[in-house]
């Protein structure tokens, strides 16, 4: 019986997803985790802090994304093969040139707000949107300084900011109260969990064009030197992942129309500098890109190589425009 009413309840969740999705797509969703460190992401946990860690948690990290996600899509980074675009491995410069598609004269966290439209502004006006069909929700306030020029013209729930949709829509007003009252100890951002079910809730319920989910738990557990819940984190992301891509698959035609990429904004320094970045040349600015979905060709690991600055273009190229830079590699939709 309890199987019965599961797959009762799944067969009623796709056919809402496909009621309320109909006539969307094409889709882009942009996944990212603030400081995730590239030895982590391919290698697993390293031998410097596995005295730090139970033998049970050390090891591979991103186990779903390896096992049951990488082959189906393409995995760039490792040997300087992917970067960021920014001049410097510091978040919100990192932040902006991906939202706009190159460097910008931003040189650390506190430089303002962007002073040119980010890929959000611009796929809603050349697309004519509404605007909650481009939606961002992020963990930390600075992403405000970095996804537009004007706020106003995209949906978002960032940090502390309270998201209203106009439908009196109780659970978002539920999720939000219960962040509120289960901040961090850091200051600046709410706990990802939350964020991320905003996301999702958010997701379900409007199928958004554009969706873009921006998680930072693991750049402020990197900070505190606290490696067991930098590592917990991760693979709380990598469950994350696998979540919304079941979801994905769930939701129909939108979910096949949908594009996903996930990235961090930069990496972290070496062996004990791993706590900061910006402290060395080139080693956090060699970063990684997984997308997966509509249009992306099943490489696996690819040898290709890419920047941070391949992103806005490759979302425009997505989307039925006419790229302004170079796309991804391993991407077409002929």
């Amino acid at each position: 019986m309890q199987m019965v009413l599961t797959l009762l309840f799944v067969l009623m969740a796709s056919q809402s997803y496909a009621e309320v999705c109909e006539n969307k797509g094409p889709n882009v969703i942009l996944f990212t985790w603030d400081g995730v460190r590239s030895d982590e992401f391919f290698k697993g946990t390293g031998l410097l802090h596995s005295h730090q860690l139970p033998r049970s948690e050390r090891g591979k990290i991103f186990s779903s994304l390896w096992s049951k996600h990488a082959k189906e899509g393409m995995v760039l980074g490792g040997k300087d093969r992917y970067k960021i675009a920014s001049s410097i491995a510091i978040s919100l410069p990192s932040y902006q040139a991906l939202m706009v598609g190159h460097a910008t004269a931003c040189k650390n966290n506190s430089c303002g707000a962007l002073n040119e439209v980010s890929v959000l502004e611009s796929v809603r006006s050349s697309l004519d949107l509404p605007k909650k069909d481009v939606a961002v929700f992020a963990s930390w306030e600075g992403l405000s300084s970095a996804v537009a020029k004007d706020l106003n013209q995209i949906t978002h729930g960032i940090y502390p900011g309270l998201l209203t949709d106009s439908t009196s829509d109780e659970q978002m007003s539920d999720i939000q109260k219960r962040a509120m009252e289960d901040l961090p100890k850091w200051k600046g951002s709410r706990k990802d969990k939350y964020t991320f079910e905003l996301g999702m809730h958010y997701l379900k319920k409007h199928c958004p064009r554009v969706l873009y989910i921006s998680l930072v738990d693991s750049d402020e557990f990197g900070h505190e030197g606290d490696y067991p819940n930098y590592v917990r984190t991760l693979r709380q992301y990598d469950e994350y992942l696998d979540h919304l891509i079941k979801t994905l698959r769930e939701m129909g035609e939108y979910g096949r129309q949908t594009t996903l990429i996930v990235t961090t904004d930069h990496s972290r320094g070496a062996g004990p500098l791993w706590v900061g970045h910006a402290n060395t040349p080139d080693s956090e600015k060699n970063v990684f890109l997984y997308a997966g979905g509509r249009g992306v060709k099943p490489t696996g690991r690819s040898k290709e190589t890419g920047d941070h600055s391949n992103i806005r273009p490759t979302i425009e190229y997505l989307l039925g425009l006419r790229p302004t830079e170079k796309i991804l590699p391993n991407i077409s939709v002929d």
